[in-house]
């Protein structure tokens, strides 16, 4: 199980062994981590975080009024959330653009628009990726999204969007 808020790159591979449940330790293989080059604000924002504790905070609340996408199993309304292998388990699935989505999933991959807040909402009780198979990629447990979604609006806030 993921423990709290971990900002990870490469260094996700080699701690997956340590899920492993079995004696026999399999060599370390590190995945093939796309970097993000920020193409909105919000990802230029998630990168100085990724660099830069004192810039999580900024990207918390940027996240949150953010339009995302939640990747979903299908294009039908309140499609449930499609999850991701990640390290230790599986994942509900978001993205910060459609650019980063199809990279990794493909054009035809099925999403659900929404702000972060929203997204979170959705998949509160389930582990989440943000920008999975990317350096950087956010993995949030269910405490990282409850403390995340602990952020109150700020007043200039629209609300959710679907």
């Amino acid at each position: 199980m993921l423990r709290r808020t971990v900002l990870f790159s490469a260094l996700a591979a080699a701690a997956a062994p340590a899920f492993a449940q079995t004696t026999e330790t399999p060599p370390a293989t590190v995945p093939d981590f796309e970097p993000i080059e920020p193409q909105t604000a919000l990802e230029q924002t998630f990168v100085q975080a990724f660099r830069s504790p004192a810039m999580r905070p900024a990207f918390r609340r940027q996240f949150l009024e953010s339009n995302v996408l939640l990747v979903t199993a299908t294009r039908a309304a309140n499609s449930p959330p499609q999850f991701g292998d990640v390290p230790g388990g599986r994942a509900a699935m978001i993205f910060t653009s459609d650019a980063l989505l199809e990279r990794r999933l493909g054009a035809d991959t099925p999403r659900a628009g929404m702000t972060g807040r929203a997204a979170l909402m959705r998949v509160r009780a389930h582990s989440v990726a943000i920008n999975l198979g990317y350096e950087p990629t956010l993995l949030l447990d269910s405490e990282g999204i409850t403390q995340f979604l602990g952020i109150p609006p700020s007043p200039d806030s629209a609300g959710p969007a679907q």
